[in-house]
C-alpha cells in the first residue's frame, strides 16, 4: 500500500461500491425492481451528498463533458414539453443526480485506493459466481425446473448454464464482466493465491452464463488491461483471443450467434434507422418502441436507442458525450490503472451494442458505465491540498 493511499480513508472505496451493490437488486429476482431502484437511488443521493459537502474529496468537473450531456438533458426536457410520458420524466429527473454520484463523485471516492475498490469488485463478483455454482448443484438435485435459465446449456455442454442472482443471462453476464476485469487486475497489480482463486472462480461463473455480447466484451478489454502491465501482454492477450474465437468457431457456437441472435438484432437495427429516418429532429420520443419499428422487441443497441428515442442532435450529444471521455482516457499516460479503466470501458462500449443501458439509469450497467466515464475523465495529476469547500470544485 502507498503512502498516499494510507493517508485516505478506507471507507470511501467502500461507499463508491456500495450502489453498485445495491443495484444489483434492479436486476435481480431476490427483491423488487421498485424496490431496487429505491434502495439505489437512495445511495445514490447519499454518496452525492457526501462527495459535495466533504471538504476534503476534491471534485473534478470536464465542461466539454457536462456541455454535452447537458446539452442531451435539454433534449429530454424538449421532448416532455411536445410529448410527455412518465419514464421520461423519471429520467429526467434521475439523469443529474447519476451523473453528480456516478460521473464526479465516485472516481473522487475511488482514486485514493484503487487496489481497494477493485478488491472491493472482485469480492462481489466472487460472491456472484459461488452463489450461481450453488444453484446449479441445487437446481441438479431435483428433477424439477427450480430457477429460470439455470441449467440450461453453455457452448452446447447441457446442464452446466446459471445467473446467480440475477433474472436473466444477459444481466449476469455483464456483471462477471466487469468482476473478472476487476478481479484480472486485481491479481496482477497484488498476486497471490488468494487472488489468483479469485479471479478463476470469477472467469468460471462468466463463462457459464454464456453471455455473448460480454464475452466479445471481456475478450477486447482484456488484452487492453494486460497491455497496462506489460505491453508484450497485450500481444500474448490477442494470441490467446484468437485461439479462443477459433475454438468457439469449430464447437458451432459463433455460427449460431451470427445465425440467431446477431442477424435479429440486425433487422431491428436497420428497422430502428428507417423509422429514425421519417422522424430525424426529434425521434420517436419514449413511445413504444417495438410497436414503432414493427418488431417484437426494441433494437437491444445502446448507440441506436437514443437517437431512435431522442433525436439526431440530442442523441449525438449524448453519444459525443461518451466518445470524448474515452478519448480523454486514452490520452493519458499508459499505466496498469488506465489499462484496468479504458479495458473496462471499452468491454461495456462492445456490450452497448447488443443490449440496451443509457447513462442515467440505476441498473448495474448505467451505474458502472457513469463510473467509467468519471475515471476516464479524472486527472488525479491536478490533485493537490484541499482545504475548504470553496476549493474543491475543479472544471477542467
Amino acid at each position: 500500500m502507498s503512502s498516499e493511499e494510507s493517508t485516505v480513508p478506507v471507507y470511501d472505496p467502500i461507499l463508491a461500491l456500495l450502489p453498485l451493490i445495491s443495484s444489483l437488486a434492479v436486476t435481480s429476482w431476490v427483491v423488487s425492481q421498485r424496490a431496487g431502484y429505491i434502495m439505489t437511488g437512495t445511495l445514490l443521493v447519499v454518496v452525492a451528498a457526501y462527495g459535495v459537502l466533504m471538504p476534503d474529496i476534491r471534485l473534478q468537473f470536464d465542461a466539454t463533458f457536462l456541455v454535452l450531456i447537458g446539452g442531451y438533458w435539454l433534449g429530454l426536457l424538449v421532448h416532455y414539453y411536445y410529448a410527455p410520458h412518465t419514464e421520461l420524466l423519471q429520467y429526467i429527473a434521475v439523469t443529474p443526480l447519476a451523473v453528480l454520484a456516478t460521473v464526479v463523485v465516485l472516481p473522487a471516492l475511488i482514486d485514493g485506493r484503487r487496489q481497494t475498490f477493485t478488491m472491493g469488485l472482485t469480492v462481489v463478483a466472487t460472491l456472484l459466481a459461488v452463489i450461481g455454482l450453488a444453484m446449479l448443484w441445487h437446481e441438479h438435485q431435483t428433477s424439477e425446473t427450480l430457477y429460470e435459465f439455470v441449467g440450461d446449456s453453455v457452448f452446447g455442454i447441457d446442464g452446466i448454464r446459471t445467473t446467480s442472482i440475477f433474472a436473466n443471462p444477459n444481466g449476469y453476464g455483464f456483471v462477471m464482466m466487469v468482476g473478472s476485469l476487476a478481479a484480472l487486475y486485481t491479481f496482477l497489480a497484488r498476486r497471490g493465491a488468494v487472488w489468483f482463486g479469485a479471479l478463476m472462480l470469477c472467469l468460471l461463473g462468466f463463462v457459464l452464463s454464456e453471455g455473448d455480447a460480454a464475452f466479445v466484451g471481456f475478450t477486447a478489454g482484456a488484452v487492453l488491461l494486460v497491455s497496462g502491465f506489460d505491453r508484450r501482454f497485450g500481444f500474448l492477450g490477442i494470441a490467446l483471443a484468437a485461439v479462443g474465437v477459433a475454438v468457439a468457431i469449430r464447437l458451432g457456437h459463433v455460427g449460431d450467434v451470427m445465425e440467431g441472435t446477431l442477424l435479429t438484432r440486425v433487422d431491428r437495427w436497420v428497422a430502428s434507422l428507417e423509422r429514425l429516418a421519417e422522424d430525424p429532429m426529434l425521434g420517436i420520443g419514449f413511445a413504444d418502441t417495438a410497436a414503432e419499428i414493427g418488431e417484437s422487441s426494441g433494437p437491444h443497441n445502446s448507440y441506436v436507442y437514443p437517437l431512435l428515442n431522442t433525436g439526431i442532435i440530442a442523441g449525438s450529444l449524448y453519444l459525443g458525450a461518451l466518445v470524448y471521455a474515452l478519448g480523454q482516457g486514452i490520452r493519458t499516460r499508459w499505466t496498469p490503472w488506465t489499462g484496468f479503466v479504458v479495458g473496462l470501458t471499452v468491454a461495456i462500449f462492445l456490450y452497448m451494442g447488443f443490449e440496451s443501458l443509457f447513462l442515467g439509469g440505476l441498473s448495474p450497467s448505467s451505474i458502472t458505465l457513469g463510473l467509467c466515464l468519471g475515471l476516464l475523465l479524472y486527472s488525479p495529476e491536478d490533485d493537490g491540498p484541499v482545504t475548504d469547500l470553496r476549493s474543491k470544485f475543479h472544471v477542467r
